[in-house]
């Protein structure tokens, strides 16, 4: 039993701990406060939440030693971690023990880190979970975790209205999209790969790990999902083990066929020894040289200037601005996308950019297209081309005039903003839209119903069959819509579906 005695002006509280010997707290001025107080180390440790005084002496890095291991993650995720602990955590708190941690001080941490605001969260995230696994062992309470409504209310308010307005894609901006990518690229791979990320909601990974044995009529089964880590990629199970079956509409059965059936290999060209690294297998997306699409560099190239109408800025040694997308609009709309220009500017005079390695597509005083292998050509001083080659022989366009400059254009912004994973978000209102219940949005989202009407919820036939006859009337409406803006596409796979609207 707990009891205080004396020592000098002051009182010592003493009771027994979990392991029988005779634990003791000094400092209290008066002999309740330190028999309360032992009372309550006894209480703790009869309610399995006794914290040693001796515990936390451990110091930040100790812990990390003994946590980090212990962790049963994906790698990727293990990668986040290592990443904060190791380059924000341990600077500033390593050497620090446990108990001495304060809440205000991790706060003006997290506030003073070079990150971004979202990125300074995720640091702090970590350090919260870190930290609660130290619970009640080490720490009585976190000193990481962030108090409820002690933040700045606007700033909250702001960032839920932030939250709110993340753009999302209705069908028709989802078909735009798809095709912008696949002329950026010059593959139908990249139009089908959109098309059905946005009709499915499948996350970005799981359509990478998509295996051609998972695809069947009416059905694809996301049991896989191909994860990226330092470039390289491994398999694994969807993101909390959301192994599910989406039913297709029959124009996505029909896409799909096409790109199993027009692959002439479906192997990826992975070669990993070790575990976890994928050593190659059959996909259904994969780049034209059988590589894995990685995230940043498919965002740089495809989809940010299909989304934005714009290049995105590039740093480092090959480092440029942000420039337009430009278009040849002497082919289909919305046009053939060109090598990218630097913008015009409101004003000034343009003078198209000249140099090694620069597409020429509008004539000067010196120079032309010809009109025969479509290369610029010196001109003589009569204005026509001076003879050349052409593909081993002589180009029957000497001696002709220059070829009209390219008819140029640049794409208007579709959805700026947009991402990857915002199509997945765009798939949650299209079935709101159409009054699918809830239990089969869960389903096919990869989501948990929560409590009992997860329970004993179940998706029926005539739901299934309801959202794939929505799904299907979005995706006949979004192609007539674009029949309407023009009746040909660059994309042949496209080009081929609108060629029934023409003549309507």
């Amino acid at each position: 039993m707990a009891y205080a005695e004396k020592r000098g002006n002051l009182w010592r509280a003493r009771w027994k701990g979990p392991d029988g010997h005779t634990e003791s707290q000094s400092g209290f001025q008066k002999k309740t406060d330190a028999e309360n107080y032992g009372r309550d180390q006894e209480a703790a440790i009869r309610n399995n939440s006794y914290v040693d005084p001796r515990a936390g002496k451990i110091t930040v890095t100790e812990w990390v030693n003994l946590w980090f291991p212990a962790l049963d993650l994906e790698p990727n995720t293990l990668d986040n971690y290592r990443y904060f602990i190791e380059v924000h955590i341990l600077p500033a708190f390593g050497d620090r023990e446990l108990r001495s941690l304060e809440r205000e001080e991790i706060a003006t941490w997290e506030k003073r880190l070079r990150l971004s605001r979202r990125t300074a969260r995720e640091a702090r995230s970590t350090f919260t979970n870190l930290l609660n696994d130290a619970i009640p062992r080490y720490l009585q309470t976190n000193p990481a975790a962030r108090r409820r409504g002690k933040g700045r209310k606007g700033q909250r308010r702001i960032a839920e209205a932030e939250r709110k307005q993340k753009v999302w894609a209705t069908p028709l901006q989802s078909l735009l999209l798809a095709e912008r990518c696949a002329l950026l690229s010059g593959e139908d791979t990249d139009f089908v790969m959109n098309i059905t990320a946005a009709y499915t909601g499948a996350r970005w990974g799981e359509l990478l790990g998509l295996p051609p044995d998972r695809v069947r009529p009416g059905a694809i089964d996301i049991h896989w999902k191909l994860y990226e880590l330092n470039g390289r990629f491994y398999r694994g199970r969807p993101k909390d083990g959301s192994m599910r079956t989406i039913d297709t509409p029959p124009f996505l059965d029909e896409l799909l066929a096409h790109q199993m059936a027009g692959r002439k290999a479906g192997s990826c060209t992975c070669r990993g020894t070790e575990e976890p690294w994928c050593p190659g297998g059959r996909y259904v997306f994969l780049s034209p040289t059988g590589a894995h699409f990685r995230r940043s560099n498919y965002s740089e190239r495809l989809f940010r200037p299909a989304a934005d109408g714009w290049h995105p800025k590039r740093n480092g040694k090959h480092g440029r601005p942000a420039m337009p997308v430009l278009v040849d609009m002497g082919e289909p709309w919305p046009g053939k996308p060109v090598p990218p220009w630097p913008p015009a500017e409101a004003g000034e005079p343009f003078t198209p950019p000249t140099g090694r390695g620069v597409t020429r597509l509008v004539s000067d005083e010196e120079r032309g297209r010809c009109s025969e292998c479509r290369r610029t050509q010196l001109l003589r001083i009569d204005g026509t081309l001076i003879g050349h080659n052409s593909d081993g022989g002589r180009c029957p366009g000497g001696g002709k005039p220059p070829a009209e400059d390219v008819a140029l254009a640049s794409w208007l912004p579709l959805s700026p903003g947009l991402t990857p994973h915002r199509l997945r978000h765009g798939h949650q209102p299209w079935m709101d839209d159409t009054r699918i219940p809830y239990v089969l949005q869960s389903e096919r989202m990869g989501h948990e119903v929560p409590g009992m009407r997860g329970t004993y919820a179940h998706p029926t036939p005539d739901m299934r069959i309801a959202l794939v006859k929505a799904l299907q009337q979005f995706w006949d409406e979004s192609l007539a819509a674009r029949a309407r803006l023009a009746p040909r596409s660059g994309v042949a796979m496209l080009d081929t579906l609108l060629s029934a609207y023409r003549g309507r």
